[in-house]
């Protein structure tokens, strides 16, 4: 069965919907298996945390380069062949961060990785197309629960992984589960067609333009930039809270708050109808309200478990409902450049999730969790700002200058 970019059907298949969210999630978690094994790598290369800490931040820079030069591949080629295609490079790549035998090998494998770890970027816009009007910001909230179950479940899996086998023998298991996901790729997805005839040379150069013309790309990308950022300061830094007092924890217990941050992928589907009635905007507002409150009760009740693990269902709720409410937007600029709209997205979604894992560790480092916690306060207050129309923000802007030079 071949669909086509400009086919709008509602009989998308429980069944393939289902395939799609669990191809996503067990391929994106490869660009955050490394975040729960930064203890042991760094025991095993004899290098400090805080040093370890760019693996995780160069996957995410990867993942962010993979959505600028891959995704937008979509919107020319055939996509299952391309998801096939980039579903065996990464068995290869999952193999070379297993044989790592120092820190700057595992870099550059790291990087590679979320280079290549882009498939669930191109399944979106496919779901996308597949989905009618009425029921796009459904499907998209249950393709988004594989996303989160990948993000968190990767956490869950490599550090009970990492315990008891070591952190090599995480991407040894993922390279295998990889191959069971090119086979029912093969078997199971439907054949598209790209509704553009054009070089990839200029493919990428539409990219600017497109940028610079889509007022709402530009708003989506700040928003969920910033909202990613905040929720991977938590999650990286996470591990190094756990280890210290209260807790003195080992990295399997971050899996284990993963698991119950699962539980927050479930809100997805309900944003999804959410945006369906009352519209994406007031889906972000939630959103980033869920989010602010977390990140302010966890100043506190972060030394708490119950209250940290409180924190971490919301913020995954509160994040990966917001990505689902911004790619929404983006897709009614139109289906033709859903893959390009999409990989731009993407890149500011993860240049502010390297962002928030490198500022989280600075923050980490000199003023451990209330620090962290601050920093992510600070990254939703940007987030929110996107909201606000750009001449009330240009207004707001000018009436804060001119009291600042009167006071002068």
């Amino acid at each position: 069965m071949i669909v086509k970019d400009s086919e709008k059907t509602s009989d998308i298949s429980k069944g393939l919907v289902l395939l799609m969210a669990t191809v996503c999630g067990f391929t994106v978690a490869n660009v955050y298996l490394n975040q729960t094994l930064l203890v042991s790598m760094s025991a095993t290369f004899h290098i400090s945390a805080a040093s370890i800490g760019i693996i995780a931040t160069l996957a995410q820079i990867g993942y962010a380069l993979g959505n600028l030069l891959l995704v937008p591949l979509g919107d020319i080629f055939e996509r299952k062949k391309l998801i096939l295609f980039l579903l065996f490079a990464i068995c290869i790549v999952l193999a070379l961060n297993a044989l790592s035998i120092n820190k700057t090998w595992m870099m550059v494998t790291s990087l590679a990785l979320g280079i290549v770890t882009v498939v669930p970027q191109i399944i979106v816009p496919l779901a996308a197309n597949i989905a009618s009007n009425h029921n796009r910001g459904k499907v998209l909230g249950n393709v988004a629960i594989g996303l989160v179950c990948g993000i968190l479940g990767a956490r869950l899996v490599s550090g009970f992984i990492d315990v008891h086998f070591g952190w090599r023998m995480v991407y040894w298991t993922s390279a295998v589960a990889t191959l069971f996901m090119i086979f029912l790729v093969y078997v199971y997805f439907p054949r598209s067609k790209g509704g553009n005839a054009t070089s990839y040379k200029h493919l990428l150069m539409s990219l600017g333009p497109l940028f610079i013309k889509e007022r709402a790309l530009q708003k989506a990308c700040v928003s969920q930039g910033m909202m990613f950022a905040s929720f991977s300061a938590f999650w990286t830094t996470l591990v190094f809270l756990l280890h210290t007092h209260p807790y003195s924890y080992g990295s399997d217990m971050v899996g284990v708050i993963g698991l119950v941050g699962i539980a927050g992928a479930f809100a997805t589907p309900i944003i999804g109808r959410l945006i369906d009635i009352k519209g994406e905007k007031f889906a972000s507002l939630l959103c980033m309200s869920i989010s602010l409150l977390a990140f302010i009760g966890l100043i506190r009740g972060g030394y708490w478990l119950p209250g940290l693990i409180l924190g971490a269902l919301l913020i995954t709720v509160g994040t990966q409902a917001n990505q689902v409410a911004c790619q929404f937007t983006i897709f009614q600029l139109g289906e033709e450049k859903r893959s390009r709209l999409n990989g731009l997205y993407m890149v500011s979604t993860f240049l502010g999730g390297s962002l928030g894992s490198y500022v989280g560790l600075l923050a980490w480092t000199k003023w451990q969790w209330n620090g962290v916690c601050a920093i992510a306060i600070l990254m939703i207050a940007i987030s929110c700002c996107s909201l606000i129309p750009m001449n009330i923000l240009r207004k707001m802007i000018g009436n804060l200058m001119n009291k600042k030079g009167s006071n002068m």
